[in-house]
């Protein structure tokens, strides 16, 4: 594609904030948060009965979609066997032929059961984990397609039902499904965070940083807790004004003003780059008075979680590195303004910290 056609595709659309009047009984979105530990997945029980129960549309994006011991694409193929219309689009990547290798296997078995069923763009790296259904349920978090995923990791995801956010969502999947999804294509419109009720959905590619804007700004009006499980943090010294750098110094600055601040990471025991990643990381939050633990190195702690003051959350795909902040396509949510969803992230938080291993 050359430049200039390139420059012509490069169109904003609005990412409207869905405002909660009363989050209850006859409220806008009906919002389940999806948490998992090993043993057991809520997630997957979630998405094999609402995708059994689809009536018109379910699009799929994510990283890694295997198909090997993953009882969700029978599902897919059973609605889209009664006439629901299915799409899939799973990560290729030309830096890494084992990602490509790995999604392969499934789009050769979707394509044969006549179910519309592509690669992203090799160039880029899709790490989002999207579903949509009916362009009115959404189910997005950190849990992959796979047996790992479903049985050995600990995951957070959330379902929202609310057709704004589907809306959202479903615009971000037609771009990547018609290549168009060029570099700063997709813009959060919001200045300013509400501190009422809110939603706000976070489609993110590459050079967007709508992820980062977000959660810098919910980490800048914390006042009384910042608590965050997160699989992948980087501290990088020689990039200052690296967003990874921005966040971690959010979390000092609130430390800094009187905000309790906790991080659990994953101790990435399997992957030496990311744990040598995250002990860097980590380092530098402890010598800078931030409490800090990691998880077991026999475990997976696969989530990207932050809650805010007991009330906000912002959870997703995104880890905090250079590569899931500013080049991968990406899906988050915050959700503002919702004590009784925060709670159930809380438990969650609470039951890895007290498990938790530190890091002196």
């Amino acid at each position: 594609m050359n430049k200039r056609l390139q420059r012509n595709l490069i169109v904003v659309f609005t990412l409207i904030a869905v405002c909660l009047s009363a989050w209850g009984a006859g409220n806008s979105a009906r919002l389940v948060p999806l948490l998992d530990l090993p043993g057991g997945s809520q997630y997957l029980s979630y998405l094999e009965k609402a995708i059994t129960m689809a009536n018109s549309s379910i699009d799929i994006l994510l990283s890694d979609g295997e198909l090997a011991d993953n009882p969700l694409w029978d599902k897919v193929i059973a609605v889209a066997a009664r006439g629901v219309a299915v799409r899939v689009i799973l990560d290729a990547s030309d830096w890494s032929e084992s990602i490509t290798d790995k999604n392969r296997p499934t789009i050769n078995y979707l394509l044969a059961h006549g179910i519309p069923a592509k690669f992203d763009d090799p160039g880029v790296t899709t790490h989002a984990k999207l579903v949509v259904i009916d362009s009115h349920l959404t189910v997005l978090g950190s849990s992959n397609w796979n047996e790992h995923a479903f049985t050995e990791q600990a995951q957070t995801d959330i379902a929202v039902d609310n057709p704004q956010v589907g809306a959202v969502f479903s615009e971000y999947f037609n771009r990547i499904w018609n290549g168009e999804l060029v570099p700063r294509g997709v813009r959060l419109s919001i200045d300013e965070i509400s501190k009422g009720q809110e939603l706000i959905p976070i489609p993110d590619g590459p050079e967007t940083a709508n992820y980062a804007h977000v959660l810098l700004t919910m980490m800048q009006r914390a006042e009384k807790s910042i608590h965050v499980v997160m699989y992948r943090a980087s501290y990088y010294p020689s990039y200052t004004h690296s967003l990874a750098n921005d966040i971690l110094n959010a979390l000092i600055a609130a430390a800094g003003r009187g905000v309790e601040v906790r991080v659990f990471l994953d101790d990435c025991a399997f992957y030496p780059k990311s744990e040598q990643a995250n002990r860097e990381a980590a380092y530098y939050l402890v010598d800078h008075g931030i409490e800090v633990r990691f998880d077991d190195p026999s475990a997976t702690t696969h989530a990207k979680l932050v809650i805010i003051d007991g009330r906000d959350v912002i959870l997703g795909s995104t880890n905090w590195n250079y590569y899931s902040l500013v080049r991968n396509n990406e899906t988050d949510i915050a959700t503002l303004g919702i004590p009784a969803l925060a709670t159930a992230y809380e438990r969650f938080f609470a039951y890895l910290w007290s498990r938790g291993r530190t890091v002196r």
